[in-house]
C-alpha cells in the first residue's frame, strides 16, 4: 500500500461521506471563512512541524511508497493536513445541524483580562520550556518525539485562556470529535505502519506501542490534531453560528 492508496482507502472516503452530510445545510460566508482560516493556520503551523520532525529523523517515509517531496516531506503528507482538517470541521458542522441545540451562539468574551492573562502565562511556559530541557538532559533523544509534540500545547492553552466559555459551552461536541477522529485515525495509522508508509526512529520514542507497533506518541498526535482543528474552527465561527 502506498501513501495514495492510504489516502484513497481511508481518508477520502471519510472526507466524501461528511461532504455529503452536509449538502443540504446552504453554506454561509461566515463559515466558509472560518474555514478558509483554519486550513490557513494549520498549514503555517503543521509544515514547519513535521519538516522537522523528518528532518530531525522522528519518522520518515520510504520513497517507493510515496511521490515527489517538497522539502522534506511528500506532497501525500502535505496533503493530508487539509484531508484531515476539512474533515474535522465538516464533522462540527454536521453536529450543529443534526444537533442544533449544541448551538449556543456563546460569545468569545476577549477583552483586556483575558489578554492579561495570556500574557502572564508565558511565565509558566518558560518554567515548562526549562524542564523539558532537563527532561531531555536526564533521558536523552528517547522524549524526542514526545517533546515535539509540545508543540500543540501553547496552541491549545492560549486558546482556552480567550475563550474559556466557549469551549466549556461545547464540552461534549469536542470530545466526541476528538474521540472519534482521535481513534480513526489511532486504526488507520496502524494499518500504515503495518503497509510500512512511514516508520519511526526507535531511538527517539520512549518505546510503549500499541499493539507493539505504534508508539503512544503518535497516538496522542491523532487526538491532539482534531482538538485543536474544532477549537479553531469553533473560534473563527461568528458567534451565531457557534
Amino acid at each position: 500500500m502506498t501513501y495514495l492508496r492510504f489516502h484513497l482507502i481511508f481518508n477520502l472516503p471519510v472526507l466524501v461521506l461528511l461532504m455529503a452530510l452536509n449538502t443540504s445545510v446552504p453554506w454561509t460566508a461566515g463559515e466558509a471563512e472560518a474555514m478558509g482560516l483554519v486550513l490557513l493556520a494549520v498549514m503555517v503551523f503543521a509544515t514547519p512541524w513535521d519538516n522537522l520532525a523528518v528532518k530531525w529523523g522522528f519518522w520518515d517515509f520510504p520513497r517507493e511508497k510515496c511521490g515527489p517531496r517538497l522539502g522534506y516531506l511528500p506532497l501525500e503528507e502535505y496533503a493530508f493536513f487539509p484531508i484531515l482538517s476539512v474533515s474535522v470541521m465538516l464533522a462540527v458542522r454536521a453536529l450543529f445541524h443534526f444537533f442544533p441545540n449544541w448551538q449556543t451562539g456563546q460569545e468569545t468574551g476577549i477583552g483586556k483580562t483575558a489578554l492579561i492573562c495570556l500574557a502572564a502565562s508565558l511565565v509558566p511556559w518558560a518554567f515548562v520550556v526549562i524542564q523539558l530541557r532537563w527532561l531531555r538532559g536526564k533521558f536523552g533523544p528517547r522524549v524526542n518525539y514526545a517533546i515535539h509534540l509540545i508543540w500543540f500545547l501553547p496552541v491549545i492553552y492560549a486558546q482556552w485562556i480567550l475563550a474559556p466559555m466557549l469551549f466549556l459551552e461545547h464540552a461534549g461536541l469536542l470530545a466526541v470529535v476528538t474521540a472519534v477522529f482521535g481513534a480513526y485515525y489511532t486504526l488507520a495509522d496502524l494499518a500504515a505502519v503495518r503497509a510500512g508508509i512511514w516508520a519511526f526512529d526507535e531511538k527517539q520514542i520512549t518505546g510503549v506501542k500499541l499493539g507493539g507497533i505504534l508508539p503512544w506518541e503518535e497516538i496522542a498526535f491523532f487526538f491532539l490534531t482534531p482538538l485543536l482543528v474544532a477549537q479553531s474552527y469553533l473560534l473563527f465561527l461568528p458567534e451565531d453560528l457557534r
